[in-house]
């Protein structure tokens, strides 16, 4: 299958706001897109800047805009490379609107980041750093024109039958049974029934963890790295439910955690491996994470190796934090 072109639109706001868009590339190109940006073409040599956008909204598959505020401004009034972008694209609204896509970074208010010639649009929020995982994924169904969600088949039409009242008068009474009103109190009893706890539940409630818990690394990580610069890391999403964070200090690999969701032991849990040397293999793990029910019946989450932490730690921001404090940052400081 020839791989698909992506080309992506966005304003020089700062130098932190390029970065993002280099790593949003680069992370569609190890997808299998071919993901590009000006800095891309700008890097191998001179170029006509002109040309190379008119060639790149003309040729690529779709065009990701990055939508700020700033970006709105120089749309409007169509100035320096957004402008001449927003000129050629303005016909594509009309005549190919599936080739844009629209998605937006930004902490305000949301109408500002849109330009005239996109309002009523919808566009991809990828404001919340702790969000990214959950949004790239979205975008990736986008792109490769996937349902993201299931759809059931139109069944069959029910057959509803008038429901027969359970209380009647009695024959040769006056009176209707009526309930008559309690004199105990019995605001001090938890009378709710829980709901039952499915096998889906589970299964739902752990995915979304680890979701969480990825989201979170990558929270922490890029909060690290923006107040030491001696940091940094790769984050690779082998799939939806496996990604390995490697940790470098000056350019030397110091640390790294794999996190992975499946089934050991006859049961599903979130997997976590960590140290300098991650092994391929996914039979070996240093803390399996699985589901315990409180007092309350809810769901909630148990690490089963966390012999010296925290054991009470069982929601993915209290586990992410765990994990850094005893298993991560050891090897780091």
């Amino acid at each position: 299958m020839e791989k698909k072109r992506v080309f992506i639109s966005y304003s020089w706001d700062s130098e932190e706001h390029q970065e993002w868009v280099l790593y949003l590339a680069n992370c569609l190109r190890a997808k299998g897109l071919i993901a590009d940006a000006d800095v891309f073409e700008t890097q191998k040599t001179s170029v006509h800047l002109n040309r190379m956008m008119v060639e790149k909204v003309r040729d690529s598959d779709f065009i990701i805009i990055v939508l700020t505020e700033n970006y709105a401004k120089k749309a409007d009034n169509f100035e320096g490379g957004v402008g001449f972008e927003s000129q050629l694209t303005l016909p594509l609204i009309m005549e190919d609107p599936k080739k844009l896509i629209p998605i937006m970074l930004h902490q305000g208010e949301f109408a500002k980041v849109f330009p005239f010639h996109f309002k009523g649009q919808y566009a991809i929020d990828f404001s919340n750093d702790t969000e990214f995982n959950n949004k790239f994924e979205e975008l990736l169904y986008r792109i490769y024109e996937k349902p993201r969600y299931y759809v059931e088949p139109v069944g069959e039409a029910p057959t509803l039958n008038p429901r027969i009242p359970s209380r009647r008068i009695k024959e040769g009474s006056k009176d209707i049974n009526k309930v008559k009103p309690s004199t105990i109190d019995f605001s001090d009893l938890d009378l709710s029934f829980p709901k039952r706890i499915t096998d889906r539940d589970i299964e739902r409630f752990l995915k979304d963890s680890f979701n969480q818990i990825v989201d979170g690394f990558t929270s922490l990580f890029m909060h690290i790295q923006s107040i030491n610069p001696d940091f940094e890391f790769d984050q690779e999403n082998i799939n939806n439910y496996k990604t390995i964070f490697s940790l470098y200090i000056n350019g030397q690999n110091v640390s790294g955690i794999k996190m992975w969701y499946g089934n050991l032991f006859g049961n599903n849990s979130i997997n976590v491996s960590y140290g300098r040397l991650i092994s391929t293999s996914d039979n070996s793990m240093n803390e399996m994470i699985t589901y315990d029910i409180d007092e309350k019946k809810k769901l909630k989450l148990k690490m089963t190796m966390n012999i010296t932490g925290n054991k009470a730690a069982s929601t993915p921001e209290e586990i992410v934090k765990e994990i850094w404090k005893n298993n991560l940052s050891p090897d780091i400081y």
